[in-house]
């Protein structure tokens, strides 16, 4: 089974199933499930689907084997919409975060691979880039460049600074591999939007599924989150430098990840902010709402849980893209944000030196 795309200047490029197996966020994925008329009700009676889209997420777990996928096109298919509505209904910040880079990192590896350069092209245009091929490459408008360099690890390197790209009016030369990097951006923001989406009234049956991942993972949480005695509260000079930057970033309406909110909300919370002097730092973001952003950083704060969530460790922030890689002596010696203002105080790190 094909489904047609329109592409550059209207010429039809075939999507087949297999395509929509790699790249389940694409309009023609959801085209296919339209056609199937699978809905939220049917889920409850496709076991296959549901057991896929646990595995999808599981996998994103410490220690757990990636599985290749199901043989049944349609059910893998299906399972990727299924797994963001299982995700999002843990409201489990942490497991939300590592199952978006997971899937993230896995259609970067297709992309990578990609063999079909229309495919890239159609990708690419379902996030709206204004994208164009000539002699000498790949181009896309700056606007589209600049939005995905400006956030995590590739705003810290130099090679995505716009001031070192080829230009032309507007345009900026990307290479394969390049372009694939920037889909992953923007393919890791989508399934984070999706999984910020609220789930309620789950049917008996997807809410066991919920319970059974919020389970596992509570298995394995303890190797991700550490409990740490921060001591005295940091003034706001005594924040460690990847807190500073994203709160002038969030002050500036800048974009922040998904991970880059969790970090600097999280560690503000420890250090007495209240809620809604975080929230006033998003007020200048573009997709700034203030319920659904005092609503979130409730749920940090540990109101739906009973207890705040911690901070992510320093290595978890290095994968991420967030940690600036800096050469702070005390960077260097801690492992997580929340001791940084006990050293810069004088307070002996009672937790081992974080290895660099």
């Amino acid at each position: 089974m094909r489904v047609d795309a329109l592409a550059d200047l209207g010429i039809k490029i075939s999507i087949a199933t297999a395509d929509m197996v790699k790249y389940p966020f694409i309009a023609q994925a959801r085209e296919f499930i339209a056609k199937k008329e699978l809905e939220f009700k049917d889920i409850v009676d496709a076991p296959a689907v549901r057991k896929r889209a646990k595995q999808r997420i599981l996998a994103s777990f410490p220690d757990q084997p990636l599985l290749p996928p199901d043989k049944n096109m349609e059910v893998e298919i299906a399972s990727y919409p299924t797994a963001i509505i299982l995700a999002s209904a843990t409201e489990d910040s942490l497991l939300i975060t590592r199952y978006a880079l997971h899937e993230a990192k896995i259609i970067k590896r297709y992309l990578q691979s990609e063999k079909n350069p229309a495919i890239v092209s159609v990708i690419a245009k379902s996030f709206k880039w204004q994208i164009r091929t000539d002699t000498y490459g790949t181009w896309i408008h700056f606007a589209n460049f600049l939005k995905n360099t400006s956030k995590g690890r590739l705003i810290q390197v130099s090679k995505w600074k716009l001031g070192n790209r080829a230009l032309d009016r507007g345009w900026v030369l990307v290479s394969s591999e390049e372009l694939s990097r920037l889909l992953q951006e923007e393919v890791q923001e989508r399934i984070e939007t999706s999984l910020n989406n609220k789930v309620t009234a789950l049917p008996p049956e997807i809410q066991a599924d919920v319970d059974e991942l919020k389970e596992e993972f509570l298995k394995v949480k303890s190797q991700l989150e550490e409990k740490f005695d921060i001591g005295p509260r940091a003034e706001e000079g005594e924040y460690p430098p990847c807190i500073t930057a994203l709160i002038d970033r969030a002050k500036s309406g800048a974009h922040l990840s998904h991970t880059e909110r969790i970090t600097m909300v999280t560690y503000l919370l420890h250090q007495g902010v209240s809620t809604d002097a975080i929230a006033n730092l998003f007020s200048k973001v573009s997709d700034f709402n203030a319920e659904k952003t005092k609503y979130q950083i409730e749920n940090l704060a540990g109101k739906t849980t009973g207890q705040p969530y911690v901070t992510y460790n320093c290595s978890t922030l290095r994968t991420h893209g967030v940690c600036l890689n800096t050469t702070d002596p005390i960077c260097r010696r801690i492992r997580n944000p929340l001791t940084y203002h006990k050293i810069k105080q004088g307070i002996p790190a009672k937790n081992p030196t974080a290895k660099n």
